[in-house]
C-alpha cells in the first residue's frame, strides 16, 4: 500500500520482490465457491522474472456463467491437482518475497488464506508478505480514469495480452501495470507524501485496514478485541452487520511499529 512508510523508503521498497497473483474461481466469496486456476508472476528490481501457474481440480462442476467468461470448462481442471497439491509448491514458490500484489488485493488474499486453513496449509509464507494493491494505486496516481477494471487499465496502458480472465495472463498484465505504478510513484513522491499528511484524519473501513496492514480482515477484528487497535467509529453494514471506521493516521502508526 501507498503508506508514508513505503513513500520514505521508496528505493529499497521498489527494488524488493513482489508476487503479483490472480486466481480463478466458482464465484465471488471464499465461503462458497472454489479456486479453478492460481498463478503468480514475480516482480523483482522492477523486472518480470518467474512465474508459477496450475489449474486447481474443484470439488464442484464449473458454472456455466465462469466458464463463459474463463474459458474454463470442467474437462479442463478433470485431472487437474487438488487444492492442496497446488498451494504447497504455490508456498516453496512464494517463500522469501516481500509483496502479494494483486488486482483488488483482498479478494485473492481472502481465497487463498481460506484454502491453506481448509487444506492445514501454513500459513506464514503468506503472511509474511506485506500487500500491494493495484486498483487502489492506480486510483491515487490515475484520478481522472473513469474506469480501474484491468480490462480497462489494459487498454489504457495498450498493453498486449493473450487471454483476459486467465489467471497467467491477468497475473502478467497486473505485474505490468505495477511497474507503471513504480514509475509514477518515482515521479509523485513528493506530491503523494504530501497527500498522505493532509488524509490522516480520513476513515478507513476494515478492509481498508487490512489492506494498509497487510493482514487478513479477522485479524482486524482480533486487532480490536485486544485493544491493539481503536475503532473511531462504527456503522451498520448493508447486511446488517456491525462495521467499524478507524483513523488513518491510527492505521499509520500501527505500520511503523511492524
Amino acid at each position: 500500500m501507498l503508506t508514508k512508510d513505503f513513500l520514505l523508503n521508496l528505493e529499497k521498497n521498489l527494488s524488493k520482490t513482489y508476487c503479483v497473483t490472480d486466481i480463478e474461481t466458482t464465484g465471488q466469496k471464499p465461503e462458497d465457491s472454489e479456486i479453478i486456476e492460481i498463478a503468480t508472476v514475480k516482480v523483482q528490481n522492477g523486472q518480470i522474472k518467474e512465474d508459477f501457474c496450475s489449474y486447481i481440480k474443484p470439488q464442484f462442476p464449473i458454472p456455466l456463467y465462469i466458464t463463459q467468461m474463463t474459458g474454463i470448462k470442467n474437462e479442463d481442471v478433470k485431472d487437474a491437482p487438488k487444492v492442496e497439491n497446488v498451494l504447497k509448491p504455490w508456498l516453496d514458490f512464494i517463500y522469501g518475497a516481500d509483496y502479494f500484489c494483486a488486482h483488488n488485493v483482498m479478494f485473492d488474499y481472502d481465497f487463498i488464506y481460506k484454502y491453506l486453513e481448509v487444506c492445514k496449509l501454513p500459513l506464514k509464507n503468506l503472511i509474511d508478505l506485506k500487500f500491494f494493491c493495484t486498483v487502489k494505486a492506480t486510483r491515487v496516481l490515475y484520478p481522472d480514469l473513469q474506469s480501474r477494471k484491468l480490462g480497462d487499465l489494459i487498454k489504457h496502458f495498450n498493453l498486449a495480452t493473450e487471454k483476459r480472465h486467465r489467471a497467467l495472463e491477468d497475473a502478467k498484465a497486473t505485474a505490468k501495470i505495477l511497474l507503471i505504478c513504480f514509475e509514477e510513484i518515482n515521479k509523485k513522491k513528493k506530491e503523494l507524501l504530501a497527500a498522505l499528511e493532509t488524509m490522516q484524519m480520513d476513515k478507513l473501513k476494515s478492509f481498508e485496514a487490512a489492506e494498509y496492514l497487510s493482514v487478513p480482515k479477522e485479524k482486524i477484528y482480533e486487532m480490536v478485541r485486544n485493544g491493539i487497535l481503536k475503532v473511531n467509529e462504527t456503522y451498520t453494514t448493508k447486511n446488517g452487520h456491525e462495521g467499524y471506521l478507524f483513523l488513518r493516521k491510527d492505521i499509520e502508526e500501527l505500520v511503523r511499529q511492524v
